[in-house]
């Protein structure tokens, strides 16, 4: 039986699919021009905390003693910036991360609702009942996806606690609370975690005001590509 060009080449395709399932490889598909993956470069991330009232600049110390500059002595940035970028300017911060890399965003120290992030991390089996849990700092690790076809960015932003534990300084995340934002680069956007993360993210973007007062406050993201 004579089999026809079109027939002969979609058996090779099947078969070739087949074995590739076979050595793990997983699925084979055909790509076209639209499959062209967009160019990898640096991406640029400004993060500003907001005033929800105003949506002004957060007035007060931002979250916790964030307008507080750290000291080149500081362990806490010292730890952080071994392996990740780190912003560590105010209330406005921004952050240039490479392709693949990871980026940090400081959110508070002396935060406010230390000793809830505590007890729930110890719920959550992150953290041992007796963790010795002074000096609290907050922060969120910042990881940027490839652009979309229309540019924009998927960012995922992953809670973070540094804390003094004896005489030594640790740091431990929480990735089940992970939040994602949607950004187009030039364009800024507040972070609105979904409804069950809210409680979360409600004591971790607080700080206090010039009363000691404790104050929510928003955070809003800004990405712009770095060019070569």
């Amino acid at each position: 039986m004579r089999r026809s060009r079109h027939g002969t080449t979609a058996i090779a395709t099947a078969i070739f699919a087949a074995l590739a399932l076979a050595a793990g490889v997983g699925p084979v598909h055909a790509q076209g021009p639209e499959a062209v993956l967009t160019e990898s470069r640096a991406v640029r991330i400004e993060a500003r905390f907001v005033d929800r009232a105003s949506g002004l600049d957060a007035p007060w110390g931002a979250t916790g003693q964030i307008l507080i500059e750290s000291t080149p002595a500081d362990p806490a940035a010292e730890h952080w910036r071994q392996a990740r970028a780190l912003a560590s300017s105010p209330s406005r911060q921004g952050v240039t991360i490479e392709p693949g890399g990871r980026g940090l965003i400081r959110v508070g120290r002396e935060i406010p609702f230390a000793g809830w992030f505590l007890r729930h991390g110890v719920r959550c089996g992150l953290l041992e009942p007796e963790t010795e849990w002074r000096d609290v700092e907050s922060a969120l690790e910042i990881a940027v996806g490839e652009a979309a076809p229309d540019g924009s960015l998927r960012v995922v932003l992953t809670p973070e606690f540094g804390y003094r534990h004896g005489r030594s300084h640790r740091t431990i995340a929480f990735p089940a609370e992970s939040a994602e934002i949607v950004v187009t680069p030039g364009v800024e956007t507040r972070l609105t975690p979904s409804p069950d993360l809210e409680v979360f993210y409600r004591r971790l973007l607080a700080g206090y005001d010039p009363m000691r007062r404790v104050l929510p406050v928003d955070i809003a993201f800004r990405a712009d590509f770095v060019e070569p």
